[in-house]
């Protein structure tokens, strides 16, 4: 088994990873917005409005809120940068091995650093940060690196009996020479399965398709020996042909990855791993795979093989391990704020602007507690989970609906409110029909500690939240919420339909793209929780 047959087994992986990702999510959109048109029959009753209940006492301060925040995310960086740097370093001193190259700590220091910069869109995903942010990170990361491999070159000249010297300096330039070789691929392939659109099915169908790769691998394999004994090859000419081995193969295999995908979907939902923890182990995969890959093309004998494939699963299983450890040691020190239900409500219809708000305002909140909202094609690509891709594939997907009072009640106690093991909170959205959302939103709004309402696009002619936003004015108080406008809101009939009585609601305006004033909405946000 040749590097180049298992690097054109493993480009076919992710191909269909890419294909099958985006038409189960297009299917899976569909599904959520045909069931979403269906009704019951009977709308469900809505309860009497209660009176708004008198401000509590702030539970934490805006201000120590964000230094919490700020606190958390240096530690996150820190702590997935050495998990990822631990696991890369037994890598760097498999291929210095293989390869007959000198154990120098410079030479290990940069071969380890390269495949470190995985932590950086691991950082980006755990903490929710925005791509330019992430990418001008990412660039003062690789250039401390690169210091960094000038500093421990200088540091190992006297135990070679030699002086530091300029020309170390220009080891900052071979840094960034291998990383741009290094990287370049396992960029690529893991910006594939990391695209929003996509990011909630990729993972689970990249673990999936790389299991079921395995069939045509072994199965030439197995019609090689099949073909080689007298009992079975009259069998395998007479039948399936060259193709025996795979045929062979087929059944179990698929059993196998149907299994595969089962396992993630029950892990995930007994919180032994978040999405975000899913997606960073398929990027750790990638640079491993691609590693091996290297050195299966030079070392192709069945010994080296082995040996290869053994040290690589060991280095993939540590960085898990590692990345668990080092999000638990993050959360230790100063106490979190105390955990706050964020509700987000919006006009359907415009899908890239609701995922750009949801990106930056939802993802970020989950660190400050559960976010409920109800389930639409808009937000599908952000909250599909295992378990969701799951009872999609076996069918079961009308069981996430709320159809009666019963499955309402039941939805509601048993709404997600505990953190995973990353710290963050997860996302509960309710999947309802025609004649049940109504009764759902009532019961998430007098649920909810904050309220965040996207009205851009809100006009006469798509008037679709006039009765959220009525039942906000009846039921919580103003101060509990913050609408989200722009110029293309209908601010009139805002108004109207929210009147401010002795306490308006918060109005911020967010145009598309605008990084400063979505994060001035997550503070209101924050200000409208405490």
């Amino acid at each position: 088994m040749g590097g180049g047959e298992l690097l054109f087994t493993f480009v076919n992986v992710m191909l269909m990873t890419l294909i099958i990702a985006a038409l189960v999510l297009w299917r899976y959109r569909r599904a959520v917005l045909a069931g979403m048109q269906q009704s019951v029959g009977t709308p469900l009753p809505l309860p009497l409005p209660r009176p708004p209940a008198a401000p509590a006492p702030p539970a934490f301060t805006v201000d120590s809120a964000l230094a919490w925040e700020g606190r958390l995310r240096r530690r996150i960086f820190a702590g997935t940068l050495a998990a990822a740097f631990v696991a890369s370093l037994l890598l760097a001193v498999q291929y210095h091995a293989f390869e007959d190259l000198p154990f120098a700590p410079a030479n290990l220091f940069l071969s380890a650093a390269v495949t470190s910069c995985v932590a950086l869109p691991v950082y980006a995903l755990l903490t929710a940060t925005p791509l330019m942010r992430a990418l001008w990170l990412g660039l003062l990361t690789l250039c401390g690196f690169g210091a960094a491999t000038v500093v421990v070159s200088m540091l190992q000249r006297p135990f070679y009996g030699k002086a530091p010297s300029f020309d170390q300096l220009l080891n900052f330039v071979v840094f960034f020479q291998l990383a741009a070789a290094a990287l370049w691929l396992p960029i690529l392939l893991g910006a594939a399965i990391g695209i929003r659109r996509v990011r909630g099915v990729a993972p689970l169908a990249f673990a999936t398709l790389l299991v079921f790769a395995i069939a045509p691998l072994l199965g030439v394999r197995l019609t090689q020996w099949l073909l080689g004994t007298r009992w079975s090859i009259d069998w395998v000419f007479s039948g399936p042909g060259i193709d025996a081995g795979i045929v062979v193969l087929a059944l179990p295999v698929g059993l196998l990855s149907w299994w595969r995908l089962k396992s993630l979907a029950r892990a995930y939902e007994a919180k032994r791993f978040s999405d975000a923890q899913l997606l960073a182990h398929s990027w750790w995969l990638l640079f491993v795979v691609g590693h091996a890959m290297t050195l299966v093309n030079a070392h192709p004998q069945t010994v080296s093989l082995l040996q290869i494939v053994g040290v690589s699963v060991v280095a993939y299983l540590i960085f898990p391990f590692l990345l668990g450890q080092m999000l638990r040691w993050s959360q230790r020190g100063s106490a979190p704020p105390a955990p706050r239900n964020l509700l987000l409500l919006r006009v359907f219809g415009d899908t890239r602007r609701t995922e750009a708000l949801f990106k930056r305002i939802a993802s970020r909140w989950q660190r400050f507690g559960p976010v409920t909202m109800i389930a639409a094609p808009d937000v599908v690509a952000g909250t599909v989970d295992p378990g969701d891709v799951l009872r999609y594939l076996t069918g079961d997907i009308d069981a996430g609906f709320i159809t009666s009072q019963d499955d309402l009640t039941r939805r509601l106690a048993a709404m997600d409110v505990e953190p995973d093991r990353d710290g963050r909170f997860r996302i509960n959205e309710f999947c309802c029909r025609d004649d049940t959302w109504r009764a759902t939103v009532v019961a998430l709004i007098e649920r909810a500690d904050a309220v965040v309402m996207d009205l851009r696009g809100f006009t006469v002619q798509r008037r679709g939240c006039e009765f959220e936003l009525k039942e906000l004015g009846a039921r919580v108080s103003p101060s509990k919420v913050v609408l989200v406008v722009d110029k293309s809101t209908d601010r009139a009939l805002v108004a109207q339909l929210a009147p401010a009585g002795r306490e308006a609601m918060r109005v911020i305006e967010v145009q598309r793209r605008s990084g400063a004033q979505t994060d001035a909405a997550f503070v209101a946000l924050l200000g409208a929780a405490a």
